[in-house]
């Protein structure tokens, strides 16, 4: 039986994150360098000392490198969410309170966090991102939260869900299909500013295109605070 170290891990499990983690650090790294095509996958094997079938295991193509960004924005949104004060209270089946705040300032939680993220994010991230957008692959953005933006697109479609039940949020569209189009929009809102063709900063930009979704999805006049 494999020895688990602290945090319920094993030594291997241990090892295939660091060399994840070392691969994603050595490919930013070096699209902060130079363009995203003069960046092969043996380039970032090389900087990051592992081989190309780790690579392939981990990120499958370049583009995994963009939902791994992804993921990680996911998780500190989530984090956000959880540690944020309650502002409403609602009582579950079992009678249990439930404290997490309303679906509609769950979503502005979010939206912030992504503007915080992406404006935050050093050179590396960027470069991929518009590699993506320049390349015809906008759709890759857009088109398919279910591939590149499957966590975010998961704890939207919870949220939205959550605020149905409630009675927060109006359930004309599925859970789903509303994560569908408001992930799509926001990503659409990053990519218009990343490609420069606003001078709007992302902040403003997504809260505005949030805003306006809940102005169709929302049942309550109050809206997430920008």
């Amino acid at each position: 039986m494999a020895a688990t170290k602290p945090g319920g891990q094993t030594l291997r499990e241990r090892k295939k994150e660091r060399a994840r983690q070392e691969i994603y650090d050595a490919a930013l790294a070096l699209l902060a360098e130079r363009p995203y095509e003069q960046v092969s996958v043996d380039d970032i094997c090389e900087r990051a000392q592992v081989g190309r079938a780790s690579f392939f295991r981990f990120y499958g193509t370049k583009a995994g490198l963009l939902t791994e960004f992804n993921r990680r924005l996911t998780d500190l949104a989530r984090t956000a969410i959880d540690q944020h004060p309650s502002s409403t209270q609602s009582e579950e089946e079992d009678g249990r309170k439930d404290e997490r705040p309303g679906a509609i300032e769950q979503l502005g939680i979010l939206q912030r966090t992504l503007a915080a993220y992406w404006a935050s994010a050093g050179p590396g991230p960027r470069a991929l991102a518009l590699a993506f957008i320049t390349e015809g692959s906008i759709t890759m953005l857009t088109d398919s939260p279910g591939a590149i933006h499957e966590d975010l697109f998961r704890l939207v479609a919870d949220i939205i869900e959550h605020g149905q039940t409630t009675g927060e949020l109006s359930t004309r569209l599925t859970p789903a299909f509303a994560a569908w189009l408001l992930v799509t929009t926001l990503a659409a809102a990053t990519c218009t500013w990343l490609t420069g063709q606003t001078t709007t900063d992302l902040h403003h930009l997504t809260g505005a295109a949030l805003e306006t979704l809940l102005t169709g999805l929302s049942l309550a006049p109050s809206r997430p605070s920008s």
